[in-house]
């Protein structure tokens, strides 16, 4: 995929308390264009009352996935009440928690909610087409101590090139972030994938990767099987 943008998710009050607001103008802009894309793609590919399908990829290769999924999710949170989205679509566009501060007129796409709504189908495919890793693949870590667990984060902390299920394994091995009620939030450890060592915050991770989840490849790496499995919690490795 091309270089793009990094997407900012966070308000503009952070950006400000951060010291980042030209991260923030940077990604604002790039959210305007983004949206201009769209309703030029829906507008090309709109002939003799039929949508041509094909026309997200080269959308998310230029602007990549979590700014693309969040114009569509702003469109479909600002128009809940128009039936003519369908409603898992808007329930997905209803599920984004968006900042007052990102709630832009510019990234309106002002084209048919039909139109519009094909788009979305075609794009949440190309997201479905990951097979990422989520909440329903994961425990909670509300309360849990994290070390020697596999843990998964959240694609949203990932860029394009490393949204992938083997790049969100993550075995903690140390930090305070570890300790559900510790100050500190850091949470040092290392990529399953590839052995790389990386701090990431508590708050990074969907949770505890679920036991019926691990991959064959991680149980060969971390010598788990049903011999072992009863002495995970000697090791130090545990789900």
């Amino acid at each position: 995929m091309s270089e793009y943008t990094p997407f900012y998710k966070y308000s503009l009050d952070n950006a400000r308390h951060c010291n980042e607001v030209d991260l923030w103008r940077e990604s604002h802009k790039a959210n305007m264009e983004c949206a201009k894309a769209i309703e030029n793609a829906i507008a090309e590919n709109f002939n003799n009352n039929h949508f041509q399908p094909g026309c997200v990829k080269p959308i998310i290769e230029k602007f990549g996935f979590d700014r693309v999924n969040f114009i569509l999710r702003y469109n479909l949170k600002e128009n809940q009440h128009d039936l003519r989205y369908s409603e898992k679509n808007r329930v997905w566009g209803n599920q984004a928690a968006i900042s007052d501060s990102n709630k832009r007129s510019e990234y309106l796409v002002n084209s048919h909610p039909v139109l519009l709504n094909a788009f979305v189908d075609e794009a949440r495919d190309e997201w479905d087409k990951l097979n990422l890793f989520d909440s329903t693949h994961c425990d909670d870590i509300t309360g849990v101590e994290l070390e020697g667990k596999i843990l998964v984060i959240s694609s949203e902390n990932l860029v394009d090139r490393y949204k992938t299920p083997e790049d969100q394994l993550f075995m903690a091995t140390s930090g305070f972030g570890c300790f559900p009620y510790a100050r500190g939030r850091a949470v040092f450890g290392y990529f399953i994938k590839d052995d790389e060592r990386y701090c990431w915050n508590r708050n990074d991770f969907i949770g505890i990767l679920k036991e019926q989840y691990v991959p064959d490849w991680v149980k060969e790496k971390l010598n788990i099987s049903e011999d072992t499995a009863g002495s995970l919690e000697n090791s130090g490795i545990s789900m």
